[in-house]
Formats: C-alpha cells, sequence, structure tokens
C-alpha cells in the first residue's frame, strides 16, 4: 500500500510551470496572454509557408493585428478559466473555511454534528483535477470524522476504566467496552496471577477451555494482537465457544515488561484493520487500568490480611461479621461463627521460643483454611485467638465444621526446628437465624462463652451454643 508521504512526494515531482508572481491567477494570465502575443508573432511567417505573399502577411497593421488578436485570445481564454475553475475552487475554499469554523465550534462546545462528512462533503462533478480535489476533501473529511470518532472513543473506553478501580468491576467493564467497540459476539479477560491464566470475565465464550491454548501464549510472548483466521467449515469445539466464529482476536495487556493478561475477543465475520488498529490504541490505557487495579486488590489485601496466618485481621473480620449480620436480619438466614484458640500455646513458646510459635500460628491457620468452603472467612482476632465466619450454616453443619477443624488441628505434624510437634485447639460455634441477637458484639459475646466452656471442660472439644442456650460436645 502506497503511504500518504510517498504519494505527496510522486505529487511534488510532477512537472509544472515556474511561478511569476505570489498569485495563481496572474501567472495563468501572463502565460496566456504570453502565449497569445506568440502565436501572434508567429501567425504573419507561418502563413507565408502556406503561400500568403510576404508583402501582405509582412505588413505593419496586418502583423499588429495579428498580435492584438493573440493577445486577446489569450486574454478571453483566461477570463473563461478564471470564470470556470475559480467558482469551483472559491466553492472549495469557502467548504474548508466552514469545516475550519465548526472545528473551532466543536473544540470549544463539544458538538462536531456541524462538522460531519455529510454536512461538508463536496459534489465531485468531474473526472479531473478539480473532481481529484473535491474527492481528496471528501476524504480528508471522511479522515477527520474516523479520527474524530476514535478519539472519542479512546477517551470514552480510557474515562470507563478509570472509573473503576474495584478489579471485578474493571474486568467486566473491559470486556463490555471491548466487546461493544470492536463488534465482538463473545469475549473472556484472563488475568495472569502467579505465573498462570486466570479467567476473570467471560460472555458466550468458556475461557477455561482456551486459557492455556497455544494462541494465548504466542499474544502473550509477542506483545502483539494476534489474529486466527477460522475456515467456516471447520467445527469449533463447543465447550469452548458458545457458536462457530469466523475470527478470533488475542489482545495482550503489557506494562514495564510485564505480561498482565489478555482479551479474547470472537467474531462471527471478519475483522477490518480499523478495528484492529481501534483495539491497539485501547491496549494501553487497559494495560495501566488493570495494573492499577491489580495494585489496589494487593493493597487491599495486605490491608485485610494477617501478614504471619494469612489469616484476616480483626478489623476487617469484624467489618465483615457486620454486613453478613445485617444480611441476616434481613433475609432471617442462618449465620454460623466459631471462634477457637490453641491449647497451652504458651508452653510453645516456653519450650521451643517465639519463632516455633509463630510457626505453630501459620500451621494452625494453613490447615484451618483448607478445611474452609470458598465463602468461609478465617480471623485472627489476636494472639492465638482466631474466629470463623461461616454464612448460611445451620446449626448441625456449624457443629460438623467444628469437629473438622479440630480434628484436622490435632492430626497435622508442625517442625518446630528441632522437634516435630502436635498441637490441639479449644472450638465454641453459635448459630444464629436473625432472632435474639442484638448485635454482632453480642454474637461474639456467646461465641466467647461457647469457646469458654470447651476450655472448662478439658480443652480440644468442640462447644456449641444457639443465642441462650449453650449445649456442649
Amino acid at each position: 500500500m502506497t503511504s500518504p508521504s510517498s504519494e505527496l512526494n510522486e505529487t511534488l515531482k510532477d512537472w509544472s510551470l515556474p511561478r511569476l508572481t505570489s498569485r495563481v491567477y496572474w501567472d495563468l494570465a501572463i502565460w496566456m496572454t504570453g502565449f497569445g502575443l506568440v502565436i501572434g508573432v508567429v501567425f504573419p511567417f507561418a502563413i507565408i509557408v502556406l503561400g500568403v505573399p510576404a508583402a501582405i502577411s509582412l505588413r505593419p497593421l496586418f502583423f499588429l493585428g495579428t498580435l492584438a488578436s493573440g493577445t486577446i485570445v489569450g486574454m478571453v481564454n483566461f477570463a473563461i478559466a478564471r470564470l470556470a475553475v475559480g467558482a469551483r475552487m472559491r466553492r472549495l475554499s469557502g467548504r474548508m473555511r466552514y469545516v475550519g469554523a465548526a472545528l473551532q465550534h466543536a473544540t470549544r462546545s463539544g458538538d462536531w454534528s456541524q462538522c460531519s462528512p455529510e454536512n461538508c462533503r463536496l459534489e465531485v462533478d468531474s473526472q479531473d483535477e478539480l473532481g481529484e480535489a473535491a474527492r481528496a476533501f471528501n476524504w480528508l473529511l471522511e479522515s477527520l470524522a474516523s479520527s474524530h470518532a476514535t478519539g472519542a472513543a479512546i477517551s470514552s473506553v480510557t474515562d470507563s476504566f478509570t472509573e473503576n478501580l474495584a478489579f471485578d468491576d474493571l474486568v467486566n467493564t473491559i470486556l463490555d467496552q471491548y466487546m461493544f467497540r470492536s463488534g465482538a459476539s463473545a469475549g473472556a479477560v484472563l488475568v495472569v496471577r502467579d505465573g498462570s491464566l486466570t479467567v476473570e470475565a467471560q460472555r458466550n465464550i468458556a475461557g477455561d477451555a482456551i486459557q492455556d491454548a497455544s494462541l494465548m501464549q504466542q499474544a502473550l510472548r509477542t506483545r502483539a494482537i494476534t489474529s486466527v483466521d477460522i475456515p467456516s467449515d471447520l467445527a469449533i469445539d463447543a465447550v469452548a465457544v458458545t457458536f462457530r466464529p469466523r475470527q478470533v482476536l488475542v489482545v495482550p495487556a503489557w506494562l514495564n515488561g510485564q505480561a498482565l493478561g489478555a482479551v479474547i475477543l470472537a467474531y462471527s465475520g471478519n475483522v477490518s484493520g480499523e478495528t484492529t488498529r481501534l483495539l491497539e490504541a485501547f491496549q494501553p490505557s487497559t494495560s495501566v487500568a488493570l495494573n492499577n487495579a491489580l495494585t489496589h486488590e494487593r493493597l487491599q489485601r495486605l490491608a485485610a490480611v494477617d501478614p504471619l496466618t494469612e489469616a484476616y485481621n480483626r478489623r476487617f473480620g469484624l467489618n465483615r461479621l457486620a454486613e453478613e449480620f445485617s444480611r441476616t436480619m434481613r433475609t432471617a438466614a442462618p449465620l454460623g461463627l466459631l471462634s477457637f484458640d490453641i491449647d497451652h500455646f504458651k508452653k510453645v513458646n516456653d519450650s521451643f521460643g517465639h519463632l516455633a510459635g509463630d510457626r505453630v500460628l501459620r500451621s494452625v491457620s494453613t490447615a484451618v483454611r483448607a478445611a474452609l468452603r470458598a465463602g468461609d472467612v478465617l480471623i485472627r482476632t489476636g494472639g492465638e485467638e482466631f474466629v470463623v465466619l461461616v454464612p448460611g450454616a445451620g446449626y448441625d453443619d456449624l457443629e460438623t465444621l467444628g469437629e473438622r477443624i479440630r480434628r484436622i488441628v490435632e492430626l497435622t505434624p508442625i517442625d518446630v526446628g528441632n522437634a516435630e510437634i502436635t498441637v490441639t485447639i479449644s472450638v465454641g460455634g453459635v448459630t444464629y437465624y436473625g432472632s435474639d441477637a442484638r448485635d454482632p458484639e453480642e454474637l461474639l459475646a456467646k461465641v466467647d462463652e461457647a469457646l469458654y466452656a470447651s476450655k472448662k471442660s478439658g480443652r480440644n472439644r468442640v462447644t456449641m451454643s444457639r443465642i441462650n442456650e449453650l449445649i456442649a460436645d
């Protein structure tokens, strides 16, 4: 494809008459009048060849007549050319001035409706240089409109990304914007976590089936948009895609030499070059937004997680308990709460040192987290004391979970350096059904009572409580 700069260079190489003045029409008048004078000078001598006697053709009056006739013809030609060409040139320049004014207005007001190609285009009514000038002017308008539309799309997409710092909201916004702007029929957003790709958002496509595909790996390595053309007679696994795409694009996200993830887009038709260029324009803002959201997520986690045990800290845990308590009050769904601490933890510190005590805390936290469901929350409330928030757990389920936790901890060996030990925990539990308790603090007080009952009755056991009713295991 010929580039605009090469076309311009070729145009500049075209032969043209030298400039005589600073005005084109004056040049045209001089050249045409001069040409008429030359014809007037040459004509008397030319007709001698045709048989006209020199005595007639070279008579001063005849000679002056031919000069005057040549001059008049040149001036008439100039007048006709200016009348025919000048009007069309004035129309072109008038359109240019209108477009300039419309651009200034749009820049000030944000209203670009006056500068659309439909409002400003010129009629192409000839197949000559003037017609070509009109076509070039219309192409310029279309390019300007396309450039503005692309800029507006980039600005809109960037604004929508910056409005979402929460990671889940951002990845869904990214996918929605990419699909809407590019006309994709399906898509997914994959993010690099701990060295592997995870599906964070998807539409009409099973991202789990393609996250390890060679297409993804190639796109992440090259950092460029990777396209795969799919033949119409090739059947696509319905597990991976819920329709038959003609083309799939992978748009990788990189920042500071680090792969952040990629957006997968599937299309029912072929993707135009303009769409690909638009997606390329989205890449920088997508990468920055993803990086910011991931950083925000990590900071939130650092602020919420106890660094030693990787359980949630007391502040976060109490806020989460308040949220679940309010939900239970509205829905009367059960809410379970377990509290446990490590039996004779002080003896561990005294016998093996505080580093061994830290290992015990980490080991117990890891073992308990492995026993919990996805929605359960482990909270370190202080020292060797923990609370487990179990939304939706009734009395029997909570008691079963408490006993499983107690048993797992008891059977988990812990390397404390010079020895391998086991520890036990005492557990208290309370189930709440949206009545009786006045606030989360009362729930905590009740579960502490149950925990105290476990410790008082011999430790390494589970004591369950319904509100206002303690039941020993």
